[in-house]
Order: C-alpha cells, then sequence, then structure tokens
C-alpha cells in the first residue's frame, strides 16, 4: 500500500522502464518492465498506479560475493534456484491475427502473489531452474480479437471475447482461485479487426474502399465472475 492514499502529477514520475538489475520485488523477484516512482521514493510496477495489480519494488540486489565464490569453488552444488522476472505483454501482428495471446502466470505458493511470466522464464520453471516447490504455473490462452461480447444473429450465437475469457478463467482458477481477483478486465488487450474486402481484390481502392471500423473497448471490461 502506498504511504499517502492521494498524489498530485508533480509527485510522480510515470512510464518508466527497467531492462533489468534495477529493481526486485520484496520477495527477491528481478522485475523487468514498465514502473512508476513517487516523491516519497516508494516504486511501483506498471506504468501507472493500479490498485490490483501494481506491486511494491526495491532495488536490485546481486548475490553476496560469498555465495559467488562458494559457486566457484562448488559449481555442482546449487545454492539457491533462479528468480522469476515479471512481465507485461504486449501483443504482436501476429497475435491479433491468430485472435489470441497465451499468459502464462506463477504463483508463490507461500504468499499467494502472482506474477505474469514470459515464455523463457516459463522454459527455466519446466527445467527446474525455478523452485517447483515454491511456485506453481498455469498457462492461459487469452482472447484479443473478433466479438467483443456475445451476439445473436437468427437463433445463432457467437460468443465474445469477453465470455470467452471469463470462462477460460472460471476453469483455471479451479487449481488458482486467484486468478479471479487477478484479472479484473476481461477485455485486455483487445483489438477490433471488424473490416469489409471487395470482392474482387484487384478492384481499386477508389471504386470500392475498404472500410473499417474502430469499436471502443470501453464498454464493459469488467464483469462479474459469482456463479
Amino acid at each position: 500500500m502506498r504511504q499517502k492514499e492521494y498524489y498530485s502529477e508533480d509527485e510522480i514520475v510515470k512510464n518508466q522502464y527497467t531492462t533489468g538489475k534495477e529493481y526486485m520485488t520484496k520477495d527477491r523477484v528481478e522485475y523487468i518492465g514498465l514502473y512508476h516512482k513517487y516523491i516519497t521514493g516508494e516504486v511501483y510496477t506498471l506504468g501507472d498506479w493500479n490498485s490490483k495489480k501494481s506491486i511494491s519494488l526495491i532495488p536490485y540486489e546481486e548475490e553476496s560475493e560469498d555465495i559467488k565464490i562458494y559457486k566457484s569453488n562448488k559449481p555442482k552444488i546449487k545454492t539457491r534456484y533462479s528468480t522469476p522476472a515479471i512481465f507485461y505483454p504486449s501483443p504482436t501482428v501476429d497475435d491479433i491475427n491468430k485472435k489470441s495471446i497465451t499468459r502464462h502466470i506463477l504463483k508463490n505458493v507461500s504468499t499467494n502473489q502472482l506474477i505474469e511470466i514470459n515464455s523463457s522464464t516459463v522454459k527455466d520453471y519446466q527445467k527446474k531452474k525455478i523452485d517447483n516447490n515454491l511456485y506453481q504455473l498455469e498457462t492461459i490462452e487469452w482472447k484479443i480479437a473478433g466479438v467483443l461480447n456475445t451476439v445473436t444473429v437468427n437463433g445463432i450465437s457467437k460468443i465474445g471475447v469477453v465470455e470467452q475469457n471469463i470462462e477460460t478463467i472460471r476453469n483455471k482458477s479451479k487449481t488458482m482461485p486467484e486468478l479471479l481477483q487477478y484479472f479484473k478486465s476481461y477485455s485486455e488487450f483487445y483489438t477490433d479487426t471488424t473490416y469489409e474486402v471487395p470482392e474482387n481484390i484487384n478492384q481499386s481502392f477508389s471504386s470500392a474502399p475498404i472500410q473499417t471500423t474502430t469499436t471502443s473497448t470501453s464498454a464493459p471490461t469488467s464483469v462479474s465472475t459469482s456463479y
């Protein structure tokens, strides 16, 4: 929790980015990504404050020289596991074309804290470079394109992005209940790809222009998950 309930714009430095070796979470997880900081010295994840997702950061600390020396003398002895780095996804054009992204959530079973990680960290987890006894992994296929909300035309329903994501999280929450609190916007990363293509693709755009439609995603982004 931040030291003050309200900060003026002059007291906040937003949208900073670290490539690593600069900050880590209090349980020693190295942080890579957007962050913001305050005049009080506080630093939190994400480019701006999010009361549900922002996590407090502290200065990054390397392993002590004693541990480094011990490792060099006893290279086959594992003194500790790697710490997972926090990751915030940014969908690519390929992701939009396939209408989904794969998201990986890691849960610290000791603190019940969830963090998002990238595919490289997933490989480290699978190779047990990250303590499998301390962390639990869940992989989610997250929809980002298509109809935003479920529609019915001529008696046929087309399931919307929001409803598909809600159903996915409900199913995954059976093994990781904290997901219901972690995901607040089920239209996160949504992109409207609605367009019309002329029947004759060689037809000039002047006689048959491609029509595009832009839909705001400010339509309900948070949906009740109660049964």
